[in-house]
């Protein structure tokens, strides 16, 4: 009597086991339904979102600065007349020290000298253009020195805001297949403590388990769960390659940089010569003599000082400029073709990204069109009704988004990456959406 109400106790037991079990995969089920097959209206499709720059008038403001900066260096380069005035005055401790008695003129107390020189070798009129030139080039490499490390930062935060936006999406998928692998879990412990089922399943299951909670945790921010699973549209994006190597070739800032580096070193070069060591200045002295026993008197001088350099060193500094501008031309020629490996690669990249979103999608409607059978298949009650099967269905559906998502990811931030090719313009004007 007493082993028949323990077995009757333990029937009821394991009959509300199942009641709950089975109640938590209808409204796991129901769940996933509504967001796959909810209706949604059409939405028109559009490309990669770009982070807004807020630098963008600071930018500004930085250029301009340049620009006024090298405006002063040039007035001020205008500015060098060349002209210099010197003077010295002294007075004679003993008039009598080292020099002739007799010679009256030659004696003095005090003497002013006053001299204007011009050393016109060293004034504005010599290589003026190639000097004003030189202060343009400077202020322009700076300012694209500069405009490459904005466009430079600014992939990396574009990068960053597309790393927040595939986590988000990540997150939200995620967290459905981690609940579906944990009711699973729940009911594989449950078929395994019935003795209805070996463990290997449920090894294989906490193993998937395990893999996804590690992704999930690998996320540093909390995200909500995602809201619909529906296909999306015009995942597929095309570059025009022929366009973007022309414009690239045209206006890439490590080019012009390049360019302005091989113009700097040719003024450079220009501006490098044996006359610019020399010095030949005209000048007039005013002197003024205080005697102590003749009137004051003084004079006037006009001449020409001069110094001549002995040495070859302009000559040979001058071979050294060039020899590196040369250099420069032929860095200038690998580099292009370094970039144009780049964009190959680039181009690549998006290209097999593409070929892995147009897979994910087919296998997603694919999988979407046949759960969409069976669900009515279910409701029919047409085949058996397999609770296990089904939730694996559903992970299946959910694999494919996240792999769907990895795929964009990785899309998106190559085309990020063409934006450093892309100065002033952005780089989806040549994109095209494939619906």
């Amino acid at each position: 009597m007493v082993l028949s109400f323990l077995c009757f106790v333990g029937s009821m037991h394991a009959q509300r086991a199942d009641r709950e079990l089975f109640m938590k995969f209808e409204s796991r089920f129901a769940l996933l339904d509504s967001l796959i097959f909810k209706q949604l209206p059409l939405q028109q499709s559009s490309l990669p979102g770009i982070a807004e720059d807020t630098e963008r008038e600071v930018h500004a403001v930085v250029d301009s600065l340049i620009y006024a900066k090298v405006e002063n260096q040039q007035s001020a380069m205008k500015a060098e007349t060349g002209l210099l005035i010197s003077g010295q005055t002294y007075y004679r401790l003993d008039e009598g020290f080292g020099i002739d008695d007799d010679d009256a003129l030659s004696r003095y107390k005090a003497k002013m000298q006053v001299e204007l020189r011009w050393n016109f070798l060293n004034s504005s009129l010599i290589n003026r253009k190639s000097r004003l030139k030189l202060l343009d080039i400077k202020g322009e490499l700076e300012r694209v020195v500069l405009e490459r490390e904005r466009i430079r930062e600014q992939v990396d935060k574009q990068k960053q805001f597309f790393r927040e936006e595939y986590d988000s999406l990540l997150a939200g998928v995620l967290q459905y297949r981690i609940k579906n692998l944990q009711l699973l879990n729940d009911a594989q412990q449950y078929l395994v403590s019935d003795r209805s089922i070996s463990t290997d399943e449920l090894l294989k299951i906490m193993d998937e388990q395990a893999v996804a909670e590690r992704q999930l945790v690998a996320i540093p921010k909390s995200y909500p769960l995602m809201w619909q699973l529906v296909k999306p549209q015009g995942a597929v994006i095309r570059i025009d390659t022929a366009k973007v190597k022309r414009y690239m070739a045209e206006n890439d800032l490590t080019m012009y940089a390049t360019d302005l580096q091989i113009e700097l070193l040719h003024q450079q070069e220009k501006s490098t010569n044996y006359w610019r060591t020399l010095n030949l200045s005209p000048f007039v002295r005013y002197s003024y003599y205080a005697r102590p026993e003749l009137r004051n008197s003084s004079n006037i001088d006009a001449g020409i000082a001069f110094q001549i350099p002995l040495s070859a060193q302009e000559s040979r500094k001058r071979k050294a400029i060039k020899t590196e501008r040369i250099q420069k031309m032929m860095e200038k020629e690998e580099l292009a073709g370094l970039i144009n490996e780049k964009l190959d690669m680039l181009f690549l990249e998006i290209e097999r990204a593409n070929q892995g979103l147009a897979g994910e999608l087919e296998r997603i409607e694919r999988l979407r069109k046949y759960m969409e059978l069976r669900k009515a298949n279910y409701q029919g009650h047409i085949g058996e009704y397999n609770f296990l099967s089904r939730i694996k269905e559903y992970n299946h559906y959910l694999s494919c988004w996240e792999n769907y998502y990895s795929y964009q990811y990785k899309r998106d931030c190559c085309i990020a990456e063409l934006q450093i090719f892309f100065p002033g313009h952005s780089v989806l004007e040549f994109c095209t959406i494939i619906e």
